[in-house]
């Protein structure tokens, strides 16, 4: 096999390894879009419940001591 030769083939297989790697990278990272768009409004509806009975509590305290 002459040089050239290898050279080609050592480039095509380089080049079938990138398009696997970009396209396990492009599922991963649709996949995370995914996942994001669901946890991103569960996180803030979470945050807001933790606000607002922190919030009743602090006022019963204050219902309570008054």
């Amino acid at each position: 096999m002459t040089p050239g030769a290898r050279a080609r083939r050592a480039l095509l297989v380089d080049v079938i390894l990138a398009a696997i790697v970009a396209a396990l990278a492009l599922s991963f990272a649709a996949g995370l879009g995914v996942v994001a768009f669901f946890a991103l409004p569960l996180l803030l509806i979470g945050l807001v419940w933790i606000a607002i009975e922190r919030l009743v509590r602090r006022a019963r305290r204050r219902h309570a001591g008054a």
